[in-house]
C-alpha cells in the first residue's frame, strides 16, 4: 500500500529518533508528505506539583519540542524529505488526533516508550494503550518502531 501522508509523534527519545528516522526513509520511498509533531501536555502540572507555574512550564516546553522537532527535521533531510513541524498545546492524544485528521495522514508512526507504572499514572498510560482508539477515530493505520 502507498502512503500520502505520513505522520510521526516526536519525544527526543532514541525510540522516538528511530521512529522519526524510518518515518522519513517512509515518506521518500512513497514519496508522501511527512509532519512530525511535539505534543505540548502540562496537565500534569494542574495540582500545582512543585509551585511551578503551568504556563510557564508549557513555554519551557515549546522552546524544547521546537528544538526535537529541528533535530528530527535534520534526520529527515538525510533521507531526501523536508518534513512539516508542528508544536502544540494539549493531551498528547488529542494533539495526535487533531494532525492526523488535518494532515489527513494515511499513516501514524511512533517509537516505543518505555514507561514506568508512575508515568503512566502521571501521564494517563501511554499512547500505546489507546492506539486502537486512534485507528477508529481517525481511519489511520499505526506503526509502532521498536
Amino acid at each position: 500500500m502507498g502512503y500520502t501522508s505520513i505522520v510521526c509523534g516526536v519525544t527526543g527519545s532514541a525510540h522516538s529518533q528511530k521512529a522519526a528516522l524510518e518515518a522519513a526513509a517512509l515518506a521518500r520511498r512513497h514519496n508522501a508528505r511527512l509532519t512530525f509533531v511535539y505534543a505540548v501536555d502540562v496537565a500534569f502540572l494542574r495540582s500545582g506539583v512543585g509551585g511551578l507555574s503551568v504556563g510557564l512550564a508549557g513555554d519551557g516546553l515549546e522552546r524544547l519540542g521546537a528544538h526535537i522537532l529541528q533535530y528530527a527535521g535534520e534526520l529527515a533531510q538525510s533521507q531526501g524529505v523536508t518534513p512539516k513541524t508542528v508544536v502544540r498545546r494539549g493531551a498528547v492524544l488529542q494533539v495526535i488526533k487533531d494532525v492526523l485528521l488535518e494532515e489527513k495522514a494515511d499513516l501514524l508512526v511512533l517509537g516505543h516508550e518505555e514507561r514506568t507504572f508512575l508515568d503512566k499514572a502521571l501521564f494517563k498510560g501511554s499512547v500505546e494503550d489507546h492506539l486502537e482508539e486512534l485507528r477508529q477515530q481517525t481511519g489511520t493505520e499505526v506503526t509502532v518502531i521498536r
